[in-house]
């Protein structure tokens, strides 16, 4: 049976305040889904919050993640979403394990709707998944491991440090939901199925 290493990641870029299960926000995790809550900031946009609902699989190592914004501002969405993603991605051992890229490769699946719930609160943004006709969106597929930095098993220009290795392998659009582009920006309230605007799937 392999080996499993269970190591935390240094966080990277702006730097954050995480929590786990924070109060009143991980009722959007349904069971059996865990749930992280993330909280960061960008110059002019304090006290984003990301909601990872996540499953790690039992006997292989894959897991899929779901991520819901809170309190992003005007013009951020992609921005934020990539940020709370390769913090995921910079600390799935955390979260779910793993072992070195010569014994191993995972296998993480990101769901992020292209058709979705947008609630303008005070000029900032919430984002979540739509549902039924709603249903429109893009599954992105990525191969992780831990490079152990040992010559002949795994090693790389930025050797001898231990650190993680992530490439995007596939990505599709999922479901059939049809949504309109509506100027959510200008005008507070909820739109229970609006286009996202942020980046392409895949892109």
């Amino acid at each position: 049976m392999k080996k499993i290493y269970v190591f935390l990641l240094f966080v990277f870029l702006f730097g954050f305040v995480a929590m786990d299960k924070a109060s009143g926000q991980c009722e959007y995790c349904q069971q059996p889904n865990l749930c992280y809550v993330l909280t960061f900031d960008f110059p002019d946009c304090p006290g984003i919050q990301a909601v990872i609902c996540y499953t790690c699989a039992v006997t292989h190592l894959e897991a899929y993640f779901d991520i819901h914004l809170r309190n992003v501002c005007h013009g951020l969405e992609s921005v934020a979403y990539d940020y709370a993603r390769d913090w995921v991605l910079n600390n799935y051992a955390t979260l779910c394990g793993s072992t070195p890229c010569n014994e191993e490769h995972a296998r993480l699946t990101f769901t992020r709707p292209i058709c979705g719930r947008v609630e303008n609160v005070n000029g900032r943004l919430n984002i979540y998944k739509g549902e039924g006709n709603c249903y429109l969106q893009c599954i992105e597929v990525w191969d992780w491991c831990w490079c152990n930095c040992v010559p002949g098993e795994c090693w790389d220009d930025e050797c001898p440090n231990p650190h993680v290795k992530w490439d995007l392998v596939s990505f599709r659009i999922e479901g059939n939901g049809i949504c309109s582009s509506v100027d959510y920006y200008n005008k507070e309230g909820i739109y229970d199925c609006v286009w996202i605007q942020w980046r392409e799937c895949g892109k």
